[in-house]
């Protein structure tokens, strides 16, 4: 929901968005602005979200959730269209389940590909692609900067909303579960962060994964606040890379 309140800043001050590239959530806001929604259609349609549209339970040892509802959601909302044929150049990243190595989906399934991007290993089942296996690609390319370079952005800005390892993690499976995310992706978020121009990182850590999902406006203000506070920089290191 931050990534909205980023979009809406950057479409008031005419910053021009030629790619978009997104790993898990940020896949999810960036296939549905790719495919045409203005920053107000996406504001109202995360107002009319609820958990229910997304969630699709299952027993299972690989995952609690299918993600068949994630998937079929997106399509919905790009008109069922491929990849390719959205206004704006879009890539999800997801991470192969065997190698580990990222993977950047720019054409064909939209639904199938943000829903392999945001498969959060032992939550969402595996998304099975040919006869490959994929989950979140928060795990190999946390902020997709070099799959935005891949496709030929050469001015890139990146949205961080990732959290750090914390020091004391509190008891429960979910809190483990980040911890773990979190100390896996440490090297790949430096990696790709160094070679943006600018990052934007809203301070949305206090809402929490799940809390956060009922403080959609407060995510969507934070993300607003962070790029209102980047402005000065992308403006003048815009200015100054077209000279």
């Amino acid at each position: 929901f931050a990534h909205i309140g980023i979009i809406k800043v950057l479409k008031e001050n005419n910053i021009p968005v030629k790619i978009v590239t997104g790993t898990s959530a940020g896949s999810i806001v960036g296939s549905m602005y790719a495919s045409g929604m203005s920053p107000d259609r996406l504001e109202l349609e995360a107002e009319i979200l609820g958990k229910t549209d997304l969630v699709d339970l299952t027993l299972s040892t690989s995952g609690f959730i299918k993600g068949e509802k994630l998937q079929n959601y997106i399509n919905r909302k790009v008109g069922n269209r491929p990849m390719q044929q959205f206004p704006i150049k879009f890539a999800a990243v997801a991470t192969d389940f065997e190698s580990g190595k990222p993977v950047v989906f720019n054409v064909g399934n939209a639904g199938q590909a943000v829903r392999a991007s945001a498969s959060i290993p032992n939550v969402f089942q595996p998304v099975v692609i040919g006869s490959r296996k994929y989950v979140d690609g928060g795990l190999s390319q946390p902020v997709p900067v070099s799959a935005a370079k891949k496709m030929g952005a050469n001015f890139i800005i990146a949205v961080d909303i990732s959290a750090r390892p914390a020091k004391n993690v509190n008891q429960g499976m979910f809190s483990y579960l980040d911890q773990t995310f979190n100390v896996m992706s440490q090297t790949a978020l430096r990696q790709e962060l160094g070679q943006a121009n600018v990052v934007i990182k809203p301070q949305v850590l206090e809402l929490g994964s799940v809390g956060g999902f009922d403080q959609k406006q407060r995510a969507i203000q934070l993300g607003e606040q962070a790029a209102r506070a980047a402005l000065p920089e992308i403006k003048r290191k815009l200015a100054a890379y077209q000279y």
